[in-house]
């Protein structure tokens, strides 16, 4: 029954990280095609986007490593899983970086420094490639 639960978590979560992260990726490119800066509101909505994507991916990271252990008795599983988690570390990190800026730049009233946040969208992104490419390797 754990696993089942554990297992149920991980896939609402990544369906909710899933979600958030393409379609925040979609507001944000229409917004930097128009040359437009996100409205008070939208700003205020994309920040609770990103906060609601930091904690799915926590709760992946929770549900994965309880499933690792249930499932395999740990998280040394094979060399594609240990990869695969290389790739999750990235996007945690990249999540994690990202909503310390936006709530530095919320706090200070500021725009979020693009500059900074691209890298790490970029960083984000490659680590996810990295981490479904080496999931479908690990567990074949």
């Amino acid at each position: 029954m754990l696993v089942i639960g554990l297992k149920f978590l991980h896939f609402l979560a990544l369906f909710a990280a899933g979600g958030l992260g393409i379609g925040g990726a979609i507001v944000q490119s229409a917004l930097i095609k128009a040359g437009q800066a996100p409205s008070a509101a939208l700003g205020r909505a994309l920040r609770l986007l990103s906060i609601i994507g930091l904690i799915a991916i926590v709760t992946l990271w929770i549900t994965g490593v309880g499933l690792a252990h249930a499932l395999h008795g740990g998280l040394g599983i094979n060399t594609a899983f240990g990869i695969k988690l290389g790739g999750a570390s990235l996007v945690l990190a990249s999540a994690v970086l990202s909503n310390l800026h936006l709530a530095k730049a919320a706090r200070l009233s500021q725009a979020p420094n693009r500059a900074y946040l691209k890298p790490l969208m970029t960083l984000s992104r490659l680590g996810l490639v990295v981490a479904l490419v080496a999931v479908a390797a690990a567990f074949r």
